[in-house]
């Protein structure tokens, strides 16, 4: 095993305790950082850091220092929202790659380097982050009717668009629902929304999802099966079901597993609805590891296509042990064609 494979393992596998040695380091360092946030805040950064610490034993295994960057990034969106200074979360992460030295074998050192200074890179260049949707947008029309829990007005207004022809379905899915869905995770995030409301808007959403199916002619069948999952520990579903629209929409016959799928029934139950693709989605970096851990032990006779934010590239999928790699929904109908001959 490559040292950077390695320290990967070690990292992810020990992310809980090597989390709260560095939250000490940093709260025996300073002072303030004791006094702002107290004991309950040890606990708070201890979490925060253990993900922190996740993504970058993936964006190890995937040799990809811009990976861990972009979730100090969008942790540090989070942590402003809250107030917390950026010379904190700026000593935190001194704290967290010294404690990494400290604790794990000599080659932790080299190995990790590059992924910290690609994150303090882009912490001190990175513009200000642009929050929220733009005004009269589909994205924020969708997301105010969600918001208010008017669930008939969210169905209405995507099946609205699609069936008098102002939006196709890939851009009601793409430029409405999704950005909507995001919008409603990064005000949960923010703290600026409660988890029952976060839950309000995003059931909305997904049952808005499912009206356009209603707006849409029947698609003749192109002979093809697809079984859509996301890996052990994924809850996120939306984008999901998006895909599985946009599959049927193209003519395919869907098994649609959706979120938090056990690995170990994934080929089985595949072969049992006759499909000729598997598409797995690993939304997160954290969840390269299960991704990674499905594919080595997968059955190969069916081929797979992933996505998600786990996966780098195309050549990192094949790395793994996936068949295809997509980078969009839209991307995903084209590659799962191709994987099974069908004319694009």
């Amino acid at each position: 095993m490559r040292a950077s494979a390695f320290t990967a393992e070690m990292i992810r596998t020990t992310a809980r305790g090597l989390a709260g040695l560095s939250v000490a380091r940093a709260y025996e360092r300073s002072d303030a950082l004791v006094e702002r946030y107290g004991s309950d805040g040890f606990e708070t950064w201890k979490q925060a850091l253990k993900s922190r610490l996740e993504t970058l034993g993936a964006a190890l295994s995937a040799g990809d220092p811009k990976m861990f960057a972009d979730d100090l990034l969008w942790f540090r969106g989070i942590s402003t929202s809250r107030g917390i200074p950026s010379e904190d979360l700026l000593l935190v992460l001194d704290c967290m790659q010294e404690t990494l030295v400290d604790q794990l074998p000599g080659e932790t050192g080299p190995a990790v380097k590059p992924y910290f200074e690609a994150a303090h890179r882009a912490l001190s260049n990175a513009p200000a982050i642009s929050h929220g949707l733009a005004a009269g947008s589909a994205a924020a029309e969708l997301f105010d009717l969600a918001m208010v829990g008017d669930l008939g007005g969210a169905r209405r207004f995507l099946f609205e668009e699609l069936q008098e022809g102002r939006m196709t379905l890939e851009e009601c899915i793409v430029d409405a629902l999704l950005p909507a869905a995001r919008e409603a995770g990064r005000r949960w995030h923010m703290g600026e929304m409660g988890v029952a409301v976060e839950h309000v808007v995003t059931a909305n959403l997904r049952s808005a999802l499912h009206s356009l199916a209603g707006a849409l002619p029947p698609s003749a069948p192109n002979g093809k099966a697809a079984f859509v999952a996301a890996v052990p520990g994924d809850a996120h579903d939306t984008g999901l079901v998006a895909f599985a629209l946009l599959l049927e929409h193209d003519g395919w016959r869907v098994a649609l597993a959706g979120a938090d799928t056990p690995a170990d029934e994934i080929d089985a139950t595949a072969a049992s609805y006759d499909c000729d693709v598997i598409a797995i989605s690993a939304t997160l970096p954290s969840q390269r590891a299960t991704l990674s851990s499905y594919l080595r032990a997968r059955d190969a006779s069916i081929p797979v296509l992933v996505g998600g934010a786990a996966v780098r590239d195309a050549a990192d999928a094949k790395t793994m042990g996936a068949d295809a790699f997509a980078t969009t929904l839209a991307d995903g109908v084209r590659v799962a064609r191709e994987l099974v001959g069908l004319q694009i």
